[in-house]
Parts: C-alpha cells; sequence; structure tokens
C-alpha cells in the first residue's frame, strides 16, 4: 500500500510499504491464522446459535427472550452468544512485474506474485435488537493482508514506528439499547467506521469486488474508538452521532476528539441513502487544524438480479499540505452487480480520486480505476463427511478479479522504474464463511 505523506505525523496508516518493505514472516502469520481457525472450530462448538440465511447478510438477533434481563426464558444469559467465521485467501500478477513485487496504491492486496492469506476472523457476539438488552462483540483477525493496514494507533501499531503485524482486533464494543422512545442504542468501544459503501470485510458482509478502491484506502478512516449512539426515528430514517479518539486511532494523537454523523434514509425497499460526516484534529500534537469529510453513498436495486450503488467524498484538511496549504481529496465511485443465476454472478467497479496535494497518495494526482469480478458461490456443507462438522457449514465463494488502474502522473513501477501512467492486476479470491 502506498504511503500518504501525513503518515509520519499521524501515524495513520502504515508507511513500511512506501518503502517496499515486502513481509515474508509467512510461519509465524500463518500459525497465528491456524490459532484463530482452531478458535472458530472450538466456538462454533459451543450451545450458541450460528449464522443462517443470506451469510453475507447481517445475523439476525437472538430472540428478545433469551437476552432480555429477567426475562422468564429459564436458558442462561450466554445462550445468545453467537460464534462465526470468516477465511480470504487470494493470488494477485501485476503485469508491470514491480521489482519490489508491490501492487502500488492498493489497500489490501499489495502484495504481487505471492499467495496470500488475506485474513483470517473469528466473531464472538451478543446481538441485540430491543430495549434493555445488553451486547457486546468481538472481532479478532491475522494474516499478512488485512491486519498490518487496519491495525490501529496505540493497540496493534507501534506508536513510535508505525509498524503493525498480522494479528488486529477491529471491533471490541458493548452495547445496550435504552428504553426511550423506539430505543436507542449505544456502543462503547472500537468499531468499523460508519462511513463508505465498501468495507473491510467479514462473515457478515463482504464487497462485490474482491479488490477495495481508492476511496475506501485514502478517503476516509477504517475504525474509531470511543462512543456511538444510534436512533430510528422512523422505519425509514435513521440517524447516529459519535465521538471518537480520530481515524483508527486508539490512543489519541492529540488532547482533542472527532465527531462524527449519519443520517440514513431508505425511501423504498430497495433504495437507501446515507450522508455521512466526521470532523477533527487528525494530526500529532495539533489540536487546532481540522480534517473533515463529507461523503454521499446510495444504492438502488431496479429489479431482482440487480444492483446499482455510488459513493461520492469530499475531504478537506487544514495546512495539510503546507503551512497556508490545505489539503483537498475527491473521490467518485460506481458500482453495480448482476446475479446471472443464484450462484454466478458478475461485478464491476468504476472510480476516480483526486489527491490535489498529495496528502493521501504521497503523490498530487488524479487515480481512475476499473474493476471486474466474477463470483461463484457453492455451500459448505462439511455435515455430509460428519455430523459433528454440522458447524463449520457455511458458504465457499471463489472470485476472479482483473483491474485496471490510471494516474495523471508516470508513478506506477516497471521493474525497478516508475516509468508508466498505469497497472494492470488479475487475482483469484477464494473465501470461505460459516
Amino acid at each position: 500500500m502506498q504511503a500518504k505523506a501525513s503518515q509520519a505525523e499521524t501515524g495513520w496508516r502504515e508507511p513500511g510499504r512506501a518503502g517496499g518493505r515486502r513481509d515474508r514472516e509467512s510461519f509465524g502469520k500463518w500459525i497465528v491464522a491456524e490459532m484463530i481457525l482452531a478458535g472458530m472450530m472450538v466456538g462454533s462448538s459451543l450451545p450458541a446459535h450460528s449464522q443462517t440465511g443470506d451469510p453475507t447478510s447481517a445475523p439476525a438477533p437472538a430472540p428478545a427472550s433469551a437476552q432480555v434481563a429477567g426475562a422468564t426464558d429459564a436458558r442462561p444469559w450466554w445462550r445468545g452468544i453467537s460464534t462465526d467465521g470468516f477465511l480470504s485467501l487470494s493470488y494477485t500478477f501485476n503485469d508491470n512485474v514491480p521489482a519490489n513485487h508491490i501492487n502500488q496504491f492498493r489497500v489490501f492486496d499489495f502484495n504481487d506474485d505471492d499467495p496470500q492469506l488475506d485474513v483470517a476472523e473469528l466473531v464472538i457476539q451478543r446481538a441485540i435488537s430491543e430495549p434493555k438488552q445488553f451486547g457486546f462483540r468481538f472481532d479478532l483477525i491475522a494474516g499478512s493482508g488485512v491486519p498490518e493496514v487496519t491495525a490501529a494507533y496505540g493497540l496493534f501499531r507501534d506508536t513510535h514506528t508505525g509498524v503493525a503485524h498480522h494479528v488486529d482486533i477491529p471491533q471490541f464494543f458493548v452495547s445496550y439499547i435504552v428504553p426511550v422512545g423506539k430505543g436507542l442504542r449505544l456502543d462503547a468501544g472500537k468499531f468499523a467506521t460508519h462511513m463508505g459503501y465498501e468495507v473491510i470485510g467479514g462473515y457478515d458482509g463482504y464487497n462485490d469486488n474482491f479488490s477495495r478502491g481508492f476511496i475506501f484506502g485514502y478517503g476516509i478512516p477504517f475504525t474509531h474508538t470511543g462512543l456511538k449512539a444510534t436512533y430510528a426515528f422512523t422505519s425509514k430514517v435513521t440517524a447516529m452521532v459519535s465521538i471518537c479518539n480520530g481515524w483508527d486511532d486508539v490512543q489519541r494523537l492529540n488532547h482533542a476528539y472527532t465527531a462524527a454523523a449519519q443520517v440514513a434514509v431508505t425511501p423504498t425497499k430497495t433504495s437507501n441513502v446515507t450522508f455521512n460526516f466526521i470532523r477533527g484534529p487528525e494530526r500529532r500534537q495539533d489540536t487546532h487544524d481540522q480534517r473533515t469529510v463529507y461523503e454521499l453513498v446510495a444504492s438502488w436495486k431496479p429489479v431482482s438480479k440487480v444492483t446499482l450503488a455510488g459513493d461520492g467524498v469530499y475531504g478537506h484538511e487544514q495546512n495539510g499540505v503546507a503551512i497556508g496549504h490545505d489539503a483537498i481529496w475527491r473521490g467518485l465511485a460506481g458500482y453495480g452487480k448482476y446475479s446471472l443465476t443464484s450462484k454466478f454472478s458478475l461485478a464491476f467497479r468504476g472510480e476516480v480520486f483526486n489527491d490535489a496535494g498529495g496528502t493521501r497518495t504521497g503523490t498530487d494526482q488524479t487515480l481512475r480505476g476499473f474493476t471486474l469480478t466474477p463470483e461463484y458461490d457453492m455451500a459448505a456443507k462439511f455435515s455430509r463427511v460428519n455430523s459433528h462438522f454440522k458447524k463449520a457449514d457455511g458458504k465457499f465463494a471463489v472470485r476472479g478479479e482483473v483491474r485496471w488502474d490510471l494516474s495523471d502522473k508516470n508513478v506506477f513501477l516497471v521493474g525497478s522504474t516508475p516509468t508508466t501512467n498505469h497497472q494492470f492486476t488479475r487475482a483469484v479470491n477464494l473465501i470461505y464463511l460459516f
């Protein structure tokens, strides 16, 4: 992943990729991942409900009778805990054959010509949906792609070197629904950002494309640590406000806080529109200069087999480039997915990202990307081998991907020299989730 010019100040995302560092601690990272996979299997044997229905949708909450404190159900509270897992493996080849084996300006698929364990995820949670319910969520991930990029400053990212490794806890929060009106949900801890159409990805939701876009990687944060309040005013309008430590920070970089908000509107059963906002000082020992991002995300399903979506973002940071010179970034992405059958689909993404001042990508440039991703889904029926494996039943997804990136500058390496304005990659991705 290319470094951002402001990383040295913010400790925000790992700067090591800029120099072409390629981590080869393969034995250690696979051991850690196998430990998580073992945890998935052990956890799946707990007397808790597993994910059912569409694996890419959020899991249904446990019945209220099993969750409400003092309910008449005689079952213990831990019967409402669920455990789920997610695994992603990939291989990417870059036609430019960069000497450092790094796919430039990529997020998680930065390794070229090297099989990669993107992520192994274990999720333990007690989902809630009714007033007076307490819940929690704990996500543990390992791998050679996702964790070292998403790791937050002060947790699994070193506060001095900015280096992260192959383990992360992207989410760990507790929840309570206050019996006010229709129910005011409060979350406290570390949670995924509310921003973006694309997500980090896991058992309860992954993107239609294998690789992540420029807006996801450079325009918005990954996670927050703080407090969040969510309230559904009607069945069509929901709002959220949050106070947190900042962008991907468990430990604050300064003595200020970051404010965030979201308004989600569902005008019809097949469409939704979301407005996102975040503002706060995000540089080390600087409580004055504000970083502000506005975002509009919309999706529409005109027919059952077609999904269309768009994501537009505008970011601004005071004195981000230099004193008296603000940083500005803008991004626009369009998405389309067509399900040819119940198992086979095609997804497309077209995007443009302008980094005026070069604070997000390290270069003052405009990036464009075009991505095509075919996917084939299969049921994972381990119970056919032995009934003891029933808890491991889930889904396999096999995906291919071709992607073409362009810049208005010659920033892409051909061999060891930045002599071209484009890169073309091909990838294969295997997903297992239960």
